[in-house]
Formats: structure tokens, C-alpha cells, sequence
């Protein structure tokens, strides 16, 4: 899926100035955003986001269990098809699948 693509400030990419946008593909993008974000992050879709920063902190083991569920429950909100997804280690959680 192409859409505009956002730095790590969160300010929109330009091209040319100011006068056009940089759309690129933005699946990876759009799956950081999801993870990242919190329930009420998006006003028009309020139940959107994992809030994962919750979930890392945790030292629960089901915590694991939760996230894999929230993050697959939210990638399908988001209209994201999850072939596989691997939440074993923290800090290189694999999903594979495709919009």
C-alpha cells in the first residue's frame, strides 16, 4: 500500500519544497504506527493501536501471550492479512503477511 511517508519526527516527508508529498510504500510504516500507538491515538478509529511499550515492560510471561493476541487482533482491525507472527523475542518481533 503506497501513502505518504512520515519521518522520525512524525512530520510528513516533502519533495520538490513544499509543494508535493513523498508516497512511497508504506506497509512497514503503517505496522510501526500500529504497534506504536496507543488506544485513542486515532480519533476516528479509537480502538486502534497495540501500545506495545506496555507489553516490553511487563515481566509477566503471559504478557507475551496478550501481545501476540492484541497485535493480531489489531493488524486485522487495520485490514492486514498476518501469515505469521513471532513475539518470542521483544526486540525482533516478526510478522509476516501483507493489506
Amino acid at each position: 500500500m503506497k501513502d505518504f511517508i512520515i519521518d522520525e519526527d512524525l512530520l510528513i516527508v516533502e519533495i520538490n519544497g513544499e509543494k508535493d508529498f513523498a508516497l512511497k510504500e508504506a506497509d512497514q510504516q503503517n505496522l510501526e504506527h500500529l504497534l506504536l500507538t496507543q488506544k485513542g491515538s486515532y480519533k476516528e478509529f479509537p480502538i486502534l493501536g497495540v501500545g506495545i511499550k506496555k507489553y516490553i515492560n511487563s515481566p509477566d510471561a503471559t504478557s507475551r501471550l496478550k501481545l501476540e493476541n492484541e497485535i493480531d487482533k489489531q493488524l486485522s482491525y487495520d485490514n492486514f492479512h498476518v501469515k505469521t507472527l513471532d513475539v518470542n523475542d521483544l526486540k525482533n518481533i516478526q510478522i509476516d503477511g501483507n493489506y
